[in-house]
């Protein structure tokens, strides 16, 4: 395995955590708005995020694990 290999299966891990950064972003603006307008979408976008975001962590860490223990 060279470098940018390695470097590839640890991508999915940072993206993932700047994703569950985003979603705790759209629980804030959640919890902080008073208008339904804004809070349904901010919810939505919640939902949306941690999902996408538990998934590439999943990925990442899964590869990761499979390449240094496996």
């Amino acid at each position: 395995m060279t470098v940018w290999q390695v470097y590839l299966f640890i991508v999915p891990i940072g993206l993932g955590i700047m994703t569950l950064v985003g979603s705790l972003m759209c629980l804030f603006a959640y919890l902080m708005s008073d208008d339904n307008a804004t809070r349904l979408p901010a919810f939505t976008w919640f939902k949306r995020l941690l999902i996408v975001a538990f998934i590439l962590i999943s990925i990442g860490l899964f590869m990761t694990f499979k390449h240094f223990w496996g």
